[in-house]
């Protein structure tokens, strides 16, 4: 979630700072470690069978970033001042540096409606080569998402979540209560989500 807080000197003024938002990779939220297994025979059916050798299964925990950026794509870094009716993008992106497909992708960001307004239609994704630098992910080509859940073909969409009136929670894949269509992320690719907002 990103948010800013008022710079109390001149009242239009505010900051952006970074905080956590939530992703699910491989269905599995939380850290994993390897894990060294071995297959046995479970006994029955008239045959014996050989233990296997060890098999280690190795997991990579991926990285979701967020960031905000202004209308040139420009990095705004943490704590940086935006003005009351500036218009910023936020980057959501997550990078595969794996071999192997990292399959159903889940990603959920709230936005909070006292500081930001979403421009509506503003989703957009791109992939780009995994390692890519920002201004390789910002020359990416950006293809247009539909706003509204389940739109075909569309990985991401926008729902009002209660509150003030205007949709602020974002979420990309199969989100539990606002699944999207499933993402997958090919091995050695990166994926990144970007939408504009209004500074309040």
């Amino acid at each position: 979630m990103l948010s800013r807080t008022l710079n109390r000197g001149s009242g239009s003024a505010a900051k952006v700072l970074i905080s956590a938002i939530s992703i699910l990779a491989l269905g599995w939220p939380l850290a994993s470690f390897a894990s060294i297994n071995q297959a046995v025979d479970p006994g029955g059916g008239g045959v014996t069978l050989n233990a296997s050798g060890l098999l280690t299964v190795n997991s990579v925990q991926l990285a979701l970033v967020k960031q905000a950026r202004d209308l040139s794509g420009t990095v705004l870094p943490n704590g940086s001042n935006v003005m009351s009716g500036q218009t910023i993008y936020f980057v959501l992106h997550v990078d595969n540096i794996t071999a192997v497909t990292a399959s159903d992708i889940r990603i959920s960001d709230l936005l909070n409606e006292s500081e930001f307004t979403y421009v509506p239609n503003s989703l957009e994704t791109t992939v780009v080569p995994s390692g890519s630098n920002g201004a390789a992910i910002w020359a990416g080509t950006w293809t247009a998402l539909t706003d509204v859940l389940g739109g075909p073909d569309d990985v991401a969409s926008i729902v009002d979540s209660g509150g003030p009136p205007g949709p602020d929670r974002i979420t990309v894949g199969g989100v539990s209560g606002q699944a999207n269509q499933t993402l997958n992320l090919p091995a050695g690719s990166l994926r990144a989500i970007r939408f504009r907002v209004r500074v309040n």
